[in-house]
C-alpha cells in the first residue's frame, strides 16, 4: 500500500512538472508550516521562513515539421510485389487425426502483407470464409479424407495479385456404420440365478 505521504509528493512532482512552463520565468518558494507540512507556492510569503528555490531549466524539444507531400512521394518504395508466397502449414500430404477439430494454415509472405492486401484460403477450390488481413487462418469440419488447401493474395479492388500452392491434407476420422444389425445378447450356460 502507498503512504498518504508519498502520494502528496509524487502528486505535487506531477503538478509541478506540468506547469513548468509557467513556473520557469516565477520564482517558488517553500514554506514549512508549524505543523511541519511543507508548502510549494509561486507567491512571495510574509514569514520569514520561506526558502526561494531555484529550478533547473526547462529542456526544449523541437517540434518537427511536416514534411512535403513530394518528397514523401518520390521517396516511398514501390511495391514489386511478393517474392515468397507458400503455405507453411500444413504440409504437403500431411495427416489430421480424428481428435484434430481444426487445422491451422499459415502463409509465409516476402515482403509482408502490404497494406490494402488480403489473403483469401481455399478449401477443395472454393473460398473458405472472407478474405481476411492475416496470414494465418483455422479451417475445421473437415470431412473424412483428402482435402486440398491453398490461398490467394487479393488487392484492394478483389484483384488476384499472388497465388499459394496446393498442399494435400488427409483427413482420418471415425466413423458409424449404419444399419449394422444389434448382437443378440449373449447368455451363459448354467449361470446361477
Amino acid at each position: 500500500m502507498i503512504k498518504p505521504h508519498l502520494i502528496k509528493k509524487w502528486t505535487l512532482a506531477i503538478l509541478m512538472m506540468a506547469s513548468c512552463s509557467c513556473l520557469a520565468e516565477s520564482e517558488i518558494y517553500k514554506i514549512v508550516d508549524s505543523a511541519g507540512r511543507v508548502i510549494y507556492t509561486d507567491t512571495p510569503p510574509a514569514e520569514d521562513n520561506a526558502d526561494q528555490l531555484k529550478l533547473r531549466s526547462i529542456n526544449q524539444i523541437p517540434t518537427p515539421q511536416p514534411s512535403d507531400a513530394k518528397t514523401l512521394a518520390t521517396d516511398a518504395e514501390v511495391f514489386s510485389g511478393y517474392s515468397i508466397v507458400d503455405l507453411v502449414a500444413p504440409t504437403d500430404n500431411s495427416l489430421i487425426h480424428y481428435d484434430q477439430e481444426k487445422v491451422i494454415v499459415s502463409l509465409a509472405l516476402t515482403p509482408e502483407l502490404q497494406p490494402g492486401h488480403l489473403v483469401q484460403f481455399y478449401l477443395d477450390g472454393a473460398a473458405y470464409g472472407r478474405p481476411v488481413r492475416a496470414t494465418s487462418s483455422a479451417i475445421g469440419d473437415l470431412q473424412r479424407g483428402s482435402h486440398t488447401v491453398s490461398a490467394r493474395l487479393l488487392n484492394e479492388e478483389g484483384e488476384t495479385v499472388a497465388n499459394s500452392r496446393s498442399v494435400r491434407v488427409n483427413v482420418q476420422r471415425h466413423f458409424k456404420r449404419k444399419n449394422q444389425p444389434k448382437k443378440p445378447p449373449v447368455h451363459q450356460s448354467g449361470a446361477r440365478k
